[in-house]
């Protein structure tokens, strides 16, 4: 996978297609009101991609309910109001590093050679064990080994899945220590030495990107993070059910506009509000709009 280079945008008369170069290996074409909306493209036959990731020890206290809720996102992603289409038609749990890197890899590379089905946005969901900015990984043979977030985001970037140029790409992740009596003190020991001698990673500054990151510590059997999500979800769901029997357009809700309900769904349990650090240049929407 190449470094990330910077991005060249060159614009052609009113009516003709406008051109984006990226490392000078690929062209997009786009159109020039596309290319100058307030608004992300909506004109595409599938609304997103979710990928989601459950890479929680499966001999955790309270694994069982953790993938009751996982289950209960998916569900919720596929559903009408949301309507995007889930990778695998799965959650993929438990992976290694290099799982979760060939997983990456086959994302990028499916959405790049699909001629037929273009998405409207990527929305890519870790939930597991870490820090801030890294996943933590078992190998096949019970060690422990770490994946770069900074990594994750490189393969969805322009140069790397073309097909993703001027779309949002939306990054939800939990990395976090579980609170648990039974933990063995040396696991934050091992974060910390794994941490302080990495080199840093910068996160993409690409356009287009947004993480919405948690770091806090929490107690497996009550994940207030996922907890906050799926119900803010299924909030949104009912607004849109009820108000689209009687209001015509249908209302939306644009992403930002999401993340503040469950920042204050987390503040009212007393959680710390997650991080986010976004690049996107126009609205994304969850519901395609009618107007």
């Amino acid at each position: 996978m190449q470094p990330a280079q910077d991005q060249q945008y060159s614009l052609k008369h009113a009516d003709d297609n406008i051109t984006e170069t990226t490392s000078g290996k690929k062209t997009i074409e786009v159109s020039e009101s596309t290319f100058l909306s307030p608004d992300y493209d909506e004109n595409f036959s599938t609304r997103g991609l979710a990928i989601l990731v459950q890479n929680f020890d499966p001999g955790c206290p309270h694994i069982e309910k953790l993938n009751s809720q996982c289950n209960e996102l998916m569900e919720l992603l596929q559903s009408y109001e949301y309507g995007l289409e889930i990778f695998g038609n799965q959650i993929h749990e438990n992976l290694t590093k290099d799982d979760l890197y060939t997983l990456c890899s086959s994302v990028a590379k499916e959405i790049d050679n699909n001629e037929y089905n273009y998405y409207y946005c990527l929305l890519f969901v870790i939930l597991g064990r870490g820090s801030s900015g890294i996943i933590k990984c078992k190998t096949d043979t019970g060690n422990t080994e770490y994946a770069e977030l900074s990594k994750i985001m490189e393969f969805f970037q322009p140069q790397n899945c073309a097909a993703l140029a001027l779309k949002p790409k939306v990054f939800i992740v939990q990395t976090m220590e579980p609170k648990d009596p039974n933990q063995a003190d040396d696991v934050c020991t091992c974060m910390r030495d794994y941490t302080k001698e990495r080199k840093q990673q910068r996160i993409p500054r690409e356009s287009d990107f947004l993480t919405y990151t948690s770091d806090e510590p929490c107690y497996l059997s009550e994940n207030k993070f996922l907890n906050s999500i799926v119900k803010t979800l299924e909030d949104e769901q009912k607004t849109w059910s009820t108000q689209s029997r009687r209001m015509n357009p249908i209302p939306v809700t644009e992403i930002q506009s999401l993340l503040i309900k469950i920042n204050i769904n987390l503040k009212e349990t007393y959680s710390k509000v997650p991080y986010t650090t976004s690049s996107l240049t126009r609205k994304m929407y969850l519901q395609k709009r009618t107007f």
